[in-house]
């Protein structure tokens, strides 16, 4: 532990010199001594892992979790983040945000995009409160424990701000009319009531939907398979198939009213083995059964070959002279 005692001492002897906490220190207070004392991934990671051991020994939150400081540390890692940021920016460009329940579908599933492709795993996302967003002019800005900042794209022209907006305006709007035949009348207007007065309401970013547009009430989080569910689902161009909602249309007066008899031909139904549904509806059940868990194991495996990888930072730290 010699290592680990020599990178807290400089750490410390850093802050000292700044004028500020060594213990307990904030992530940007660490960020800003990983800037001024410029190192290779390793020895970056090194630095920010006996920290982190600091903080723990004495009860201290550690101010090198955050998920902005895992992907500055991991140079492979940052690169995936931002070809896969490029990669699920381009899906949520398309994706339909007005003039039916599928544009409902498509201002959540772009948001889910636009913090997946940022670098937040489905378990980020899930535990994400709407209080942990917020706008930064063009930006959105990522709180809480990750602290990212999602810019706009100057060569795509796409822009995280009106994505989140647009979301928001749902999340609000059912919120405090609890009504899907009303949100589905707005979003065909594209036409919502200004709401910046009221007070700001937290509640999960990420929220389930039914396929006839409904919203849980009170909101319940999506699950991280879910959510990973839907991502790969638009990743691999099959985006999941959405139930237009029925228009309701009232009768005319009963003075004005015709009524008129249409003779039609009864449809004949193929006749089909008494097995036939069960068997179709057993298999779907099995399928999704067993594919469920997928993107939740894909996670996992990501956050094993980290932890592995600190700890034979940790190990080559604790060998060192």
């Amino acid at each position: 532990m010699s290592s680990y005692r020599y990178l807290w001492a400089l750490f410390a002897d850093w802050c000292a010199a700044a004028d500020t906490s060594a213990l307990p220190a904030s992530p940007i207070t660490l960020a800003q001594f990983l800037d001024e004392n410029p190192a290779g991934d390793t020895v970056q990671r090194r630095r920010v892992s006996a920290i982190n051991r600091a903080h723990l020994d004495a009860g201290h939150p550690v101010p090198g979790r955050v998920t902005s400081m895992r992907l500055a540390l991991d140079s492979a890692r940052s690169d995936r983040t931002i070809r896969r940021a490029a990669q699920y920016q381009a899906i949520a460009a398309g994706l339909p945000t007005e003039g039916s329940t599928a544009a409902l579908f498509g201002r959540r599933d772009a948001v889910l995009l636009l913090l997946a492709g940022a670098g937040l795993s489905y378990n980020a996302i899930t535990e994400l409160d709407c209080g942990d967003v917020s706008v930064d002019g063009g930006s959105i800005w990522i709180g809480g424990r990750h602290r990212i900042r999602i810019d706009p794209n100057d060569v795509t022209s796409f822009q995280p701000v009106e994505v989140w907006k647009r979301w928001n305006t749902v999340l609000q709007f059912s919120d405090r009319y609890p009504s899907t035949a009303l949100l589905v009348k707005h979003l065909q207007c594209n036409t919502f009531p200004d709401m910046t007065a009221l007070p700001h309401r937290g509640g999960p970013v990420a929220v389930p939907i039914d396929r006839w547009g409904h919203l849980p009430l009170p909101a319940a989080p999506m699950t991280a398979a879910e959510i990973g569910s839907v991502i790969a689902a638009h990743c691999t161009g099959n985006p999941p198939a959405h139930t237009p909602r029925r228009s309701v249309t009232r009768p005319p007066a009963e003075a004005d009213h015709v009524h008129t008899v249409v003779v039609q031909d009864q449809p004949v139904s193929p006749e089909f083995d008494s097995g036939y549904y069960r068997s179709g509806v057993d298999a779907r059940r099995r399928a999704h059964t067993a594919l469920a868990d997928v993107p939740g194991m894909v996670d996992d495996v990501e956050d094993r070959i980290e932890a592995l990888l600190q700890r034979t930072i940790d190990l080559l730290g604790d060998a060192a002279p």
